[in-house]
């Protein structure tokens, strides 16, 4: 035993020099990462510190202008080929929804119309068959134009009382010269005509209510379309 102490001692003996030499180097490493870690650390601080001193940008919000793209309907009825309700937009005019409703029908009045005005969420566009409306050319899109009831009731030429009355053609006057029609009947006959078209017969009058078929069987020899 005493024979290995003394020869762990000479080799201690020996390189002494070299383990303190080793020893300091450690100390010095172990020293210099402690140095650089810690300055890493407080550089991460500030750095941290002062994103959160900036100020945050404010977000703006920015107003949705009205484009004029606003979906509506519009009820197109009267002489078209395809009345119905249709689905527009708050930038589209008379002329856009004659067009979806597949164009004027024959008996189209167009002078009563006017096709460019924009048209309004649950308008009624309506376009009068020939001869429906008396006077000027009408302003307005929509709305139901009423015809001139101060004609002579009488009437002239081929409308008189003695010739055939035009379904599609006449007037509230008009409509007032067949006999046994009054006012009443007369308008029942014009709306008749707005809601479903012109009439393809004069046999389509039995769809009018306070028309029946003995009624509309006399009154057939007045009448025409």
């Amino acid at each position: 035993m005493d024979k290995y102490i003394g020869k762990i001692k000479e080799i201690i003996e020996e390189y002494k020099y070299q383990v303190i030499f080793g020893l300091l180097i450690c100390v010095i490493l172990i020293g210099a990462y402690c140095f650089v870690n810690r300055n890493h650390q407080t550089m991460s601080a500030e750095v941290v510190k002062t994103d959160q001193a900036k100020p945050k940008p404010e977000i703006q919000q920015t107003s949705v202008k009205n484009t004029g793209h606003e979906q509506i309907f519009v009820d197109v009825k009267g002489a078209v080929l395809n009345p119905g309700v249709y689905q527009a937009t708050t930038n589209m005019r008379g002329t856009d929804l004659i067009r979806m409703a597949g164009g004027f029908n024959e008996h189209a009045d167009r002078n009563h119309v006017n096709l460019a005005k924009k048209v309004t969420d649950q308008e009624i566009l309506y376009i009068p068959v020939q001869g429906e409306v008396a006077g000027t050319p009408a302003t307005n899109v929509g709305g139901e134009s009423k015809p001139d009831e101060t004609n002579n009731k009488a009437g002239t030429g081929s409308e008189s009382k003695g010739d055939k009355i035009n379904l599609n053609e006449a007037d509230v006057a008009k409509m007032q010269t067949i006999n046994g029609v009054g006012q009443k009947k007369a308008e029942k006959i014009i709306e008749y005509r707005k809601q479903n078209g012109p009439f393809k017969s004069v046999d389509d009058l039995k769809n009018v209510p306070g028309f029946g078929d003995r009624t509309v069987a006399n009154l057939k020899p007045s009448l025409s379309v």
